[in-house]
């Protein structure tokens, strides 16, 4: 009978230790719980009081909220934009000295022989001509020169024909690039150049003679003619 009730208090025993423990446990976790409450309630009151102090401030100021985000991303395209803009004013001055180069040279020509212009270019229209007595048109424009006065190339080029035209004479044709020629007519037969050669400006080609016969009513004289690609322009509008 005693052993009975010794077994019966020790297995009673055990079960009250073990109640205690677990209230010993809840009691610790209880006031952990407590605390960790408290610090984040204080926490979360810090945090509304920035808060508002914040909000206040932005409204005070008028500044609109914006996050990181797009703030970086303001940042990128301005970059951009001002990067777009320096290369675009580094590079302008390059392609300007492109065009500029692609550009063909323009040079003014130089009277072939001195004197006074006695019949000018007329421009497509028709004129009557002191020789035939015909209404034409006068390509070029007549230089008075003494019979045998030298004339020389208006500019730098090469001699792409000399001829003995019917009407025109005795001529020396000059191709200076950039689609401009140079034609002198009724020289004498004394040309000193030849088809093919490369002459510079102020170079004599030949004398004034009296060999184009469609122009014999007007005197001792030069025909001089300027085609720019491959229309009679005035001559005297190159020089």
């Amino acid at each position: 009978m005693k052993k009975s009730s010794k077994s019966i208090l020790n297995g009673k025993g055990f079960y009250i230790a073990l109640a205690l423990s677990v209230a010993m446990v809840g009691a610790a976790c209880y006031f952990a719980y407590t605390q960790t409450a408290n610090d984040i309630a204080g926490q979360l009151d810090s945090s509304l009081t920035k808060g508002d102090s914040r909000e206040a401030a932005e409204v005070k100021t008028d500044v609109p909220k914006q996050t990181v985000a797009e703030t970086i991303a303001e940042a990128i395209v301005k970059h951009t934009e001002t990067t777009a803009v320096t290369a675009a004013a580094e590079t302008q001055p390059e392609e300007d000295e492109a065009e500029e180069t692609a550009k063909p040279e323009v040079r003014k020509l130089v009277m072939p022989v001195e004197g006074e212009i006695i019949n000018e270019f007329s421009n497509g229209e028709l004129v009557k001509s002191n020789t035939t007595g015909a209404w034409q048109t006068h390509n070029g424009v007549d230089i008075a020169a003494t019979l045998g006065d030298s004339v020389i190339a208006s500019d730098a080029g090469t001699v792409s024909a000399i001829e003995e035209d019917p009407l025109w004479g005795v001529t020396v044709t000059i191709d200076h690039g950039n689609g401009v020629i140079t034609r002198y007519c009724n020289l004498n037969s004394g040309v000193t150049v030849q088809a093919g050669q490369q002459i510079s400006s102020g170079e004599e080609i030949g004398a004034v003679g009296e060999t184009a016969d469609i122009e014999t009513s007007d005197g001792s004289h030069l025909h001089f003619e300027v085609l720019k690609n491959g229309s009679y322009v005035d001559p005297i509008s190159m020089m």
